[in-house]
């Protein structure tokens, strides 16, 4: 299996994992989120597909950051609707996405610096750009759900620790 071959292969698998956990969840909230990460995940396919078969490549960058900002904000303004406590497993179902999304980042920042060719370690470096704010994202969510109290003080997609 070649390079590409892998990439596209587990940009299916996310997307399909990101499916499962839209389906999966009452929350209509995370429920677009999973959609939006979905998608994504898709797109990042059909950019290896193109990339593989030596065809320009443009648009790498996404927006998917403000749409999740948006619905993080949504979140905290419902907080009152959604005030049920997740299950243990469904945390672990997002934990094991922050970890999928951490090995799509180191997969290809990995295989971008091993690459000669300018134009595929550009895309690489990009995409794995995108999986970083993927992680960003589905790191948000596991902490939303396992700490909400503290996570709706800082609710402005900010959740980084003071030290």
């Amino acid at each position: 299996m070649n390079i590409y071959e892998f990439a596209i292969d587990f940009e299916m698998i996310n997307k399909d994992y990101y499916q499962e956990c839209a389906k999966r969840t009452q929350d209509k909230n995370l429920k677009r989120i999973f959609n939006y990460l979905a998608a994504e995940e898709r797109r990042h396919g059909e950019i290896v597909r193109a990339l593989s078969r030596k065809e320009e490549v443009v648009d790498i960058e996404s927006d998917i950051l403000p749409k999740a900002k948006e619905v993080f904000e949504e979140i905290a303004n419902d907080i009152s609707v959604n005030s049920e406590q997740p299950s243990r497993e469904d945390i672990n179902v997002y934990r094991k996405a922050v970890e999928m999304e951490r090995s799509s980042y180191n997969f290809y920042k990995d295989k971008a610096e091993s690459i000669s060719e300018v134009e595929v370690k550009e895309v690489f470096l990009k995409l794995a750009k995108e999986e970083k704010r993927h992680e960003i994202i589905m790191d948000n969510i596991v902490e939303h759900l396992e700490r909400p109290d503290q996570w709706v003080e800082s609710a402005e997609f900010n959740h980084l620790e003071d030290y």
